[in-house]
């Protein structure tokens, strides 16, 4: 498998309403998202979404540049088919807490046919690796997405 380069980095502080609002929607009631006492742990899985509202503008390093929804989607968009979250992975070098300010940088893989499928079939593999300021790490990701082309053939099983 070929990986593209690291992406530039993207800055993300927890902010503790939004890791409430995550753990409701994933049904986590635990009441310490919930409290102004202590450190409080973000729930598993938040760092898969915390750049889409914490990733201020004024945390960015200078020069550094996100591109926007539509840019990142952009050739995604362009290829008619379906795609699909085959699945995640969540390693934690340590438990983010509200208040971190983590800095991420993601690659991802150059599409590889899978072997012996049904249907044509691309994998792709995003990796997302964040750290603390220090440049500790905090949580190491993948995720790996499938794109099934539009109109063709199944094979018979």
């Amino acid at each position: 498998m070929t990986w593209n380069e690291w992406g530039p980095p993207t800055r993300v502080r927890i902010e503790q309403s939004a890791v409430w609002v995550f753990a409701r929607a994933v049904k986590d009631d635990r009441p310490e998202y919930g409290t102004d006492e202590g450190p409080v742990p973000c729930p598993p899985t938040y760092t898969f979404v915390m750049a889409h509202g914490g990733a201020f503008p004024s945390l960015q390093p200078a020069g550094t540049r996100r591109p926007s929804l539509a840019e990142a989607t952009a050739d995604l968009a362009s290829r008619p088919g379906l795609y699909l979250h085959g699945e995640q992975e969540f390693v934690y070098h340590r438990s983010p807490q509200v208040g971190d300010v983590l800095e991420g940088r993601q690659r991802t893989s150059k599409p590889f046919p899978k072997a012996n499928a049904r249907r044509p079939m691309e994998i792709t593999l995003y990796q997302t690796e964040w750290r603390d300021l220090d440049g500790n790490p905090v949580v190491s990701e993948e995720i790996t997405s499938l794109f099934l082309p539009e109109g063709q053939p199944t094979r018979p099983a």
